[in-house]
């Protein structure tokens, strides 16, 4: 008897611990961010277009060189997406998705390599929060098991936000 009344018991534990549709796997999701690219210039040429790339900076990058910066991308510090060259049409809005470890980015910025040199010539061509009344960037906290939408950009190629960092 005994025994039949703790199967009863995990029985109805077990049950009432699932919703009618049982355990849903979707809501957990991977951190990160995610959000829209609007591109309102003229795309530049394919010469000075080689790579386009979101990255998120866990500390303000300002007072260091871009090759700093470049092997901080190597370590593993700056995280950055893939190549979306394939999004930059002019006119359009396109969507991004970035998956993050947990932390605060204070520099969330999309950024072109526009000449053959990978360790210098990059730029800055959009910065998360940044207008020229409001220059300072936002920052984003990423939880764990949550991904951050609504972190959007306009990129304008041909009128640039300041650059964080020194120019050799």
């Amino acid at each position: 008897m005994r025994y039949f009344t703790l199967l009863f018991i995990g029985c109805a534990v077990f049950l009432t611990g699932c919703d009618s549709q049982g355990l849903n796997p979707n809501d957990v999701s991977d951190p990160g961010i995610g959000g829209t690219i609007s591109y309102i210039s003229t795309i530049p040429p394919s010469d000075s277009l080689l790579d386009l790339r979101v990255v998120a900076v866990p500390y303000f990058p300002v007072d260091t060189l871009p090759q700093a910066l470049i092997g901080k991308v190597v370590e593993g510090i700056i995280p950055f997406s893939g190549d979306i060259r394939a999004t930059a049409i002019s006119g359009t809005t396109a969507s991004y998705e970035l998956y993050l470890r947990p932390q605060t980015y204070y520099y969330i910025a999309v950024v072109q390599q526009y000449g053959t040199d990978v360790f210098s010539q990059w730029k800055v061509v959009s910065v998360y929060g940044y207008t020229p009344s409001t220059p300072n960037p936002l920052s984003v906290s990423v939880l764990d098991e949550h991904f951050t939408t609504g972190i959007n950009f306009t990129v304008d190629f041909y009128n640039v936000p300041p650059q964080p960092f020194k120019v050799p």
